[in-house]
């Protein structure tokens, strides 16, 4: 099973991008904690469109303000630019300041067990998010238990993973990628009925990936249905002629 660190980042940065488009900077806050603010914000949104020396310009000004309560921000920031320039061990360091600075800040610690998790970290990137789904009021809870999720099949807990896929298609009915992660799971217990009804729920949900034809593909074959598993891999070679499910596909036609 394969999750491509764009998919992961991008679930990431939803949380906290949006459009470049807030008051000008340089005008000074008589308030400090405003003016802190207002520069993290900036520098989010920068870091948002991958306009790094931006980014890093209005962190630096946040810095400047010593008095701010809220430091777990600034090193979230920094984290996340570092990330973006793949100075790992710096994205690191000031993840672990951001939780330090401030524990219960759940968006930091998502964002750290994102980064854990495409490091190849996986009981690491569990431990973090299985304490952010801890926290009843986190706007995107969803998201965090389908990483959990994948932290634990990774890790050899399938019937946690299958717990997590549930939980997170529970509080979002509409979020397709769990199904098909559970899919996969019960195609591997051999559970081919549960398997079939998750993979249906995923297309209902979602477009075909090359990933759920050939699940589809494989699920068909051991219900005997060689039609549909003829039908699905030819889906499967014509959308995604490139792709390394069907370089799977192909040899498995050779066996």
């Amino acid at each position: 099973m394969k999750l491509a660190k764009i998919a992961l980042l991008a679930v990431m940065a939803a949380s906290i991008l949006g459009c470049v488009s807030s008051p000008d900077a340089r005008k000074k806050s008589a308030d400090p904690q405003a003016a802190f603010d207002q520069h993290i914000k900036l520098a989010m949104q920068y870091i948002g469109s991958k306009s790094r020396d931006l980014a890093r310009v209005h962190l630096q000004k946040a810095e400047r303000f010593e008095s701010s309560a809220n430091k777990s921000q600034l090193h979230n920031g920094y984290a996340l630019l570092y990330q973006m320039e793949q100075e790992i061990e710096l994205a690191e360091q000031h993840y672990r300041k951001a939780i330090s600075s401030n524990k219960k800040d759940s968006m930091v610690r998502y964002n750290f067990a994102a980064f854990l998790y495409n490091q190849g970290r996986f009981q690491a990137a569990l431990e973090q998010m299985q304490l952010v789904t801890e926290d009843l009021g986190y706007e995107r809870r969803t998201q965090a238990f389908y990483i959990l999720g994948l932290a634990q099949r990774k890790t050899g807990q399938g019937a946690e993973a299958l717990k997590s896929f549930a939980r997170a298609s529970q509080l979002t009915p509409g979020f397709a990628p769990p199904y098909l992660e559970a899919a996969e799971i019960y195609f591997e217990q051999q559970k081919l009925p549960s398997a079939k009804r998750a993979l249906d729920q995923y297309a209902y949900l979602a477009p075909p990936s090359a990933k759920s034809l050939w699940l589809a593909v494989r699920l068909e074959h051991s219900f005997g249905n060689r039609d549909g598993a003829s039908s699905q891999g030819l889906k499967l070679k014509n959308l995604f002629p490139y792709s390394s499910e069907n370089l799977e596909y192909q040899k498995w036609l050779k066996q």
